[in-house]
């Protein structure tokens, strides 16, 4: 590389990072000049242990985390999934007959 080429890269590098000091600078300002402001709680947190209000935490409510299954399934280990044995047991679907399965078996071939 030529001298000339170096200096180059030497100035465009340092204008840059110049240019990026400012720029990080401007949009982030000074941390010294940072604060926050909260408000202090009206009464102090105590160990004492209280009942959940019932509006909140409802007893009898749907429980998103359990498995619904519909028909006359029944979890009887409650574990939460359907064992195979307890699938066979739910199981009140009837298995369609399969149609057309050696229907006329032989067509076309009439009179032998």
């Amino acid at each position: 590389m030529k001298q000339s080429d170096i200096f180059s890269l030497i100035l465009i590098a340092s204008v840059g990072t110049l240019a990026a000091f400012f720029v990080c600078q401007s949009l982030m300002g000074n941390p010294n000049d940072a604060s926050v402001k909260f408000k202090a709680l009206a009464k102090p947190i105590d160990s004492a242990l209280v009942a959940p209000d019932p509006e909140v935490f409802n007893g009898a409510a749907i429980n998103p985390t359990v498995e619904v299954y519909v028909g006359e399934c029944e979890d009887v280990d409650q574990n939460g999934i359907l064992d195979a044995a307890e699938l066979e047991a739910c199981t009140t679907v009837e298995e369609e007959p399969e149609e057309n399965e050696e229907e006329g078996g032989e067509q076309g071939v009439e009179g032998e």
